[in-house]
């Protein structure tokens, strides 16, 4: 099998499957929420329907990991792209709230599964010196997908209607599949004890983690970062399209520098976070967004909304490697699956309480103060990020 850069070509056709699940929302993302108002929606349902979205991964995510490490981790990717696939078009033709909602409830059995599952895979293939480096290209191929589905979404929807553009989207995750069938990477094979199981199961593994101070502290600020830009997805789209008179096209420009800028941030910062330790990247992110949130709440112009989501951008590519590198640091590489996914049911758990905090919210403040209180979120973190302690070698 051919090389490049140290990694397999077959593990960067993983890393390209994974960029086709992210296409398959982020093309639809920018106005998905105004897609559900036509749907009949309102404000506060579509946070309770974001709260959802967020909320079922949360609970199966780590019963899912144990699936996947049973049934086999190619094999779980490949049936959640499928089920990804499937849902897109089942969203195309949704004809009430209802509906949307159970339809939502399908695709957490991807959205539930995937991610850890691949990242997973990806951690496993590099040695524990290099888990920036591979974390970061890894997710740079998310970025990428974060940034080219807001671009196509900008350039298409004068043209398509949302209907379109999610049968659109269904054709990303099967062009994935296509990817994992034909190159499948390999997958180590896991340590077992002489009756076939895991030495750790999962409540042991959950109980090793929670007993580690950093992790939890980790814990807080992902949490934190998840409840401010869960806000920020319901609300933005129709704070800008209903309160600031922007045009759909340029909504979803502006969730396109946001995806580029944080897709150009991520490789590099996996390296530097190598080189100076994840703690440092981390408060400037984290500081950063408490800028670019205030940013949003404060200002109705166009391009300094262009900078501020260019700025959110850079900081969420620099905290999402540094978080996910520090993880790998912290952990023991046989619970490193289920490490990950407790991980992304935090951020799950984060967003979740923020879904469901941006509708009910609208109700009592403006969306300029409800921006604030994002603001305010991150700013916290940076407390737990300096209480962190320098993990053992």
């Amino acid at each position: 099998m051919a090389d490049t850069k140290g990694y397999g070509r077959n593990l960067y056709a993983l890393m390209l499957a994974a960029t086709t699940a992210v296409l398959s929302w982020t093309i639809i993302q920018p106005v998905f929420s105004l897609y559900i108002a036509e749907r009949g929606a309102s404000v506060i349902q579509i946070g309770l329907l974001y709260s959802l979205i967020s909320f079922v991964p949360l609970v199966i995510r780590i019963p899912m990991s144990v699936v996947a490490e049973r049934v086999g981790r190619i094999r779980m990717l490949i049936i959640g792209l499928g089920v990804t696939a499937i849902a897109s078009f089942l969203y195309a033709y949704a004809q009430s709230f209802t509906q949307v909602v159970l339809i939502t409830l399908f695709n957490s059995l991807s959205t539930g599964s995937f991610n850890q599952t691949a990242m997973s895979t990806v951690s496993d293939a590099a040695p524990a010196q290099k888990q920036g480096d591979v974390m970061g290209r890894y997710l740079t191929f998310l970025g990428i997908g974060m940034m080219v589905g807001p671009m196509l979404c900008s350039f298409l929807i004068e043209t398509l209607s949302y209907r379109q553009l999610l049968l659109l989207s269904t054709l990303f995750p099967i062009l994935g599949v296509l990817l994992l069938v034909n190159m499948p990477p390999q997958v180590p094979r896991r340590v077992v004890n002489q009756d076939g199981k895991p030495q750790l199961g999962t409540v042991e593994s959950l109980r090793i983690i929670m007993k580690n101070r950093n992790v939890m502290l980790l814990s807080y600020c992902r949490a934190s970062f998840a409840s401010s830009q869960a806000i920020l997805l319901a609300l933005f789209s129709i704070y800008a399209v209903q309160q600031l008179g922007i045009n759909e096209s340029t909504v979803a420009l502006l969730f396109t520098i946001r995806g580029f800028s944080n897709m150009l941030t991520r490789f590099p910062a996996g390296v530097i976070s190598d080189r100076i330790g994840r703690r440092t990247p981390m408060l400037i992110a984290y500081g950063l967004l408490t800028v670019s949130f205030t940013l949003i709440a404060l200002s109705g112009n166009v391009i300094v909304l262009g900078l501020a989501l260019a700025l959110y951008g850079v900081c969420w590519g620099t905290r999402a490697v540094s978080e996910w590198s520090l993880l790998t640091d912290l952990v023991e590489p046989e619970i490193k699956t289920i490490s990950i996914s407790y991980l992304s049911s935090v951020f799950g758990f984060g967003s979740t309480l923020g879904s469901l905090a941006a509708g009910l919210l609208t109700t009592i403040f403006p969306y300029s103060t409800i921006f604030l209180l994002g603001a305010a979120l991150n700013l916290g973190a940076i407390p737990a990020i300096l209480a962190m302690k320098k993990p053992e070698p």
